[in-house]
């Protein structure tokens, strides 16, 4: 079983060391629940590098023989291999120094552990002449951008004075939709994201039951510190008050809306309170300092998740922005690797085969197919050869099917199915329906 991240996510003055056991691939005895073996992949976590999915099994081929293993896929775009009896890494490990943190308080990890092999299936670093051409004008902006920001690449930790580039961005990589291994050939099938976020610090000041302190708690991780958000996954707040009245902000808060959750907790005073904040600013109540004391346990607080967007919305970095992998497990080796996914009004002005943002895993059948939907904009199913990634196959669903199919067979009949939801694309619609496909006979 893998492990989350130990709390806070981004600051971890009070939580000095490894925490062990966050961030760790355990196995332990199913009848007595005895720890056999732990791998921890990452030590002292300041970036939700939660392993995101469960591991898959597989048999892989050393020397001649056959040994049962374990893969875990990760955030940063790294897979790890072991023997799953006794825990021995089945590709070597290395052990690796970052930067410590300027932040007071805060003690990284001085080394993290990543394998030498298989090579990442997402880009580690973010550079300038890796930004998009997508338009002149673009391209511009996001080099203007990322000139004010930090990127030196895993495991720069937050400060308190800019923001830091996180590539590949907080939703992986892997996601939890997790692998596919074929087990006639040991080769393992990920999708993986490639957005670019960043993240920062800033010193907790506000105190009480204030709206700006019950923001900064509960709503500033999606809608940002200053409430500019990151649009369009996460929209700004700054003007809420000329679209939305008192009483729809409070519905939305209270019983949630789209992607964003309900808040039933709160009061009819706290709620009142951060109504009055987003309608009103922070001149609602002086704030008042001593916030520790008046039960804050955090002295730093994240300023948001932001992805690193052009002023169009799309990634302001080069594709590919999502990718479908298959990697060979007993070698290391990338059978194929290729774009997954397109933002349907690129790809109808020719910019086609960037990849893009996905959520949900993909399915190996022993016919020699690779099943996956996950793309958030352009909806589709797809089929792929497992051993050359060729699309053979794709369909267009009502809903993007951000979820992991399923392949079943009734009476000789093969059959596919695919949850399709939507919901990550604020350009299209949302629903629930399940959709099934039968395969030829």
């Amino acid at each position: 079983m893998p492990t989350g991240s130990a709390a806070f996510d981004f600051y971890g003055g009070d939580r000095i060391g490894d925490d062990l056991f966050a961030n760790t691939l355990l196995a332990l005895d199913a009848e007595t629940g005895k720890r056999l073996w732990h791998f921890q992949a990452v030590r002292h976590d300041l970036w939700d590098r939660d392993f995101p999915s469960p591991p898959a099994l597989v048999t892989v081929e050393r020397d001649g023989r056959k040994i049962d293993a374990v893969a875990q896929t990760t955030k940063q775009g790294w897979v790890y291999l072991f023997n799953r009896i006794n825990g021995q890494p089945l590709f070597p490990i290395a052990y690796r120094n970052y930067p410590a943190s300027t932040v007071p308080g805060e003690v990284t990890a001085k080394t993290q552990p990543l394998p030498v092999k298989p090579a990442p299936y997402a880009r580690q670093a973010l550079t300038e002449d890796m930004l998009t051409n997508r338009t002149p004008e673009a391209h511009a902006w996001a080099v203007r951008e990322f000139r004010t920001l930090r990127s030196a690449g895993q495991f720069v930790p937050s400060s308190l004075d800019k923001q830091t580039v996180v590539f590949p961005g907080y939703d992986g990589g892997a996601e939890w939709g997790g692998p596919a291994v074929d087990p006639e050939t040991g080769i393992l099938y990920v999708n993986a994201n490639e957005m670019a976020w960043t993240g920062g610090l800033v010193e907790n000041k506000a105190s009480h039951e204030s709206g700006i302190t019950l923001y900064q708690d509960q709503c500033s991780l999606c809608h940002g510190d200053d409430r500019t958000g990151s649009p369009p996954a996460f929209p700004s707040l700054i003007h809420i008050g000329k679209t939305r009245t008192a009483n729809q902000i409070r519905t939305i808060i209270r019983q949630g809306q789209g992607r964003m959750p309900s808040f039933p907790g709160f009061s009819d005073e706290q709620l009142d309170a951060v109504v009055h904040y987003l309608l009103k600013g922070s001149d609602q109540r002086k704030e008042l300092e001593g916030n520790r004391a008046a039960g804050q346990t955090e002295k730093y607080r994240f300023t948001g998740y932001r992805k690193f967007l052009d002023p169009d919305g799309y990634p302001a970095i080069a594709p590919p922005w999502g990718t479908l992998n298959a990697i060979d497990l007993n070698t290391g080796k990338y059978a194929w690797k290729i774009p997954l996914g397109e933002y349907p009004a690129l790809a109808a002005s020719g910019m086609t085969n960037t990849g893009s943002e996905n959520y949900g895993g993909p399915v190996v059948t022993a016919g020699g197919l690779v099943f996956i939907a996950a793309t958030n904009y352009d909806r589709k199913m797809r089929a792929f050869d497992k051993a050359t990634g060729q699309l053979l196959w794709q369909a267009t669903l009502p809903f993007s099917g951000n979820a992991t199919p399923a392949t079943y067979e009734v009476n000789g009949m093969q059959y596919l199915v695919i949850a399709a939801g939507g919901g990550k694309d604020p350009k299209s619609p949302s629903g629930g329906v399940y959709v099934a496909f039968a395969l030829p006979r």
